[in-house]
């Protein structure tokens, strides 16, 4: 994951957008379903659907899951 480096030399976490564009590119280039991909997560479809649509945001616990579907194995 890319992060902006403050100042101090420190990483700063990425965007809660920013994670959001990057499950949304995993989504579009998965070979999961949608559902499989939001199961993995611990959430439904539906919330999935509203993360990408901008129309609701992860909570702090959704965001470690998507980091964790989202990092290197």
């Amino acid at each position: 994951m890319s992060s902006v480096v403050n100042p101090e030399n420190e990483e700063e976490p990425p965007s809660d957008a920013a994670i959001v564009v990057k499950l949304m590119r995993l989504v579009e280039n998965s070979d999961l379903s949608f559902y499989q991909i939001a199961s993995l997560m611990g959430t439904s479809g539906t919330i999935l659907s509203m993360w990408l649509a901008g129309s609701a945001k992860p909570q702090p616990t959704n965001l470690d899951e998507i980091e964790k579907l989202l990092s290197p194995q």
